[in-house]
């Protein structure tokens, strides 16, 4: 089984990137790590990556540092960077994407509630079709 659900913020501004005929999206989760002994342990910064539908609405409705949760698998690949050196990573990605606070984008006006939450079912729906 190769589930991974997380709360947290994102960590950079959502930009959207195309990829053979549709988008993708790359950012990281800030995730609070509590101890036991202190209320703050630090965070855990994981990377997260979305593609079509999904990336275009986390485009469109999420900002930087905004809660949201997400239902994904982990990913592992690997490529070549600049240097020509091999570069493994490891990463969630999105399948289901809650949308946790509200949206403050001043250009893009308020959230449109409706339509997030047929996007949420959509997004359900296509990850039950998946299964």
């Amino acid at each position: 089984m190769n589930q991974v659900s997380l709360i947290g913020r994102v960590v950079r501004p959502v930009v959207l990137k195309n990829c053979h005929e549709t988008v993708v999206m790359n950012n990281s989760l800030a995730i609070n790590r509590f101890k036991k002994d202190s209320k703050n342990g630090g965070a855990d910064f994981i990377p997260i990556v979305a593609w079509g539908t999904i990336a275009e609405q986390m485009h469109r409705y999420v900002e930087k540092g905004q809660k949201i949760g997400i239902i994904g698998h982990l990913q592992s690949r690997s490529y070549l960077n600049k240097q020509e050196q091999q570069v493994f990573v490891v990463e969630v990605v999105v399948e289901y994407v809650e949308f946790l606070e509200p949206f403050h984008k001043e250009e893009e006006g308020t959230k449109d509630e409706e339509f997030l939450r047929q996007f949420e079912i959509d997004s359900l729906k296509e990850q039950e079709a998946k299964s």
